[in-house]
């Protein structure tokens, strides 16, 4: 914990700002005393660990302050703390909500918002984010997350790129127009936030976007919101998913351990589809489809393969068709009806007829397509 209270009843904040000297002077002369339970609590001065307040030995505070912080936790805590102080009306740090049992690593006041700040160093169950986050909403605040930059993002390069996002970091994504979904993360060792912006996944927990930095001494709040994609930049996401593509349709095949019991081989044999050949139409990412955690080609063929069974023309696929789809492979969702339709949508768009397999797009019909998604007003990626 970083506050604690004096016997007078003022409180301390450990910010950077307080030198070692001062706290050790500070540890001779005065007794410190936890905000909420009211009972003494020591002042750690250490070499490597930041310096903290710590409830004695065997001592539980009923308000639940988190002991044993890592060192990256509580340095981001004191760093987001003098910069909402720059940039906010008022913050207080580590705050306790009774009325939750909650308490946010941080508070901002901006105008008429008060915004609870929560700083993640650790992975934790996504249920216990959702919970928590329903806490503040019951009470009207709209909580921020932030992300400790995970160390395997930290010596990526700035511009396009491939990033895997594991099951928990996907739950710090936003999504906002035009930048589509954005994951900001801030790193308290280089105090630089940064923005991995316009992502939309390819397979597994494989997405393609745009990594940008941004100092602290930098950003501003409300957060600065990244740019969206350039023509060029644009151009590398077409080059890289369709790299990616290629790459997915090869190892299908060298790395199939099932044969024709894979259903993705099974369709293509039935289809009379070379896999390595599928025509560029199939494995099309349009908007929605991130709600599949399998690779476009898999759930557009496997759509297609349900429409040559049951008679179904691309002219008359309806949410009912897919609905009914979506329920034979149970993945029914709003969301993958939204991607379906879309698809349909697309090849309405550039004139394919699934039933005839002749014809195809061409790498600038992709480009081009990809280039809409992330330029249009509205962009849901």
């Amino acid at each position: 914990m970083l506050t604690a209270k004096t016997k007078e009843g003022k409180l301390i904040v450990l910010t950077k700002a307080l030198r070692k000297e001062q706290l050790k002077k500070w540890r001779q002369s005065q007794s410190f005393y936890c905000p909420q339970c009211k009972k003494p609590v020591q002042l750690k001065i250490g070499e490597i660990v930041t310096p903290h307040f710590a409830h004695k030995k065997n001592e539980a505070c009923p308000s639940f302050f988190s002991e044993g912080e890592s060192k990256d936790h509580l340095q981001g805590k004191q760093q987001l703390y003098l910069f909402f102080q720059k940039h906010a009306d008022h913050v207080e740090l580590e705050p306790y909500f009774k009325m939750l049992a909650q308490r946010p690593d941080l508070l901002v006041n901006s105008g008429n918002k008060r915004i609870p700040i929560e700083f993640q160093c650790s992975t934790i169950p996504v249920a216990d984010m959702e919970s928590r986050s329903a806490g503040y909403r019951s009470i009207g605040m709209d909580p921020v997350w932030i992300l400790r930059t995970p160390e395997k993002f930290i010596g990526l390069p700035q511009g396009v790129g491939i990033f895997h996002l594991s099951h928990f970091e996907e739950h710090f994504l936003t999504r906002r127009s035009p930048e589509g979904r954005v994951l900001l993360t801030y790193h308290p060792q280089t105090e630089r936030f940064h923005y991995y912006s316009s992502l939309f996944h390819v397979v597994g927990n494989r997405h393609i976007g745009i990594h940008r930095t941004l100092s602290s001494s930098l950003q501003i709040f409300p957060f600065a919101r990244p740019k969206t994609p350039t023509v060029e930049d644009l151009q590398k996401y077409t080059t890289i998913y369709l790299s990616m593509r290629d790459q997915f349709l090869q190892s299908r095949i060298l790395l199939n351990r099932k044969g024709i019991r894979d259903s993705f081989l099974r369709i293509c044999y039935e289809l009379r589809l070379v896999p390595t050949e599928l025509p560029l139409w199939i494995g099309v990412p349009v908007r929605g489809s991130d709600a599949f955690r399998e690779h476009d080609c898999e759930w557009q063929l496997a759509l297609h393969y349900y429409m040559r069974r049951h008679g179904v023309s691309l002219n008359n696929l309806s949410q009912v068709h897919v609905r009914k789809y979506l329920a034979r492979t149970n993945q029914t969702s709003e969301r993958k009806e939204y991607a379906c339709l879309a698809y349909r949508d697309f090849l309405h768009a550039v004139g394919i007829d699934p039933f005839r397999y002749h014809g195809d797009i061409d790498e600038k019909c992709l480009h081009a397509f990809i280039s809409k998604r992330f330029l249009a007003k509205g962009n849901e990626n």
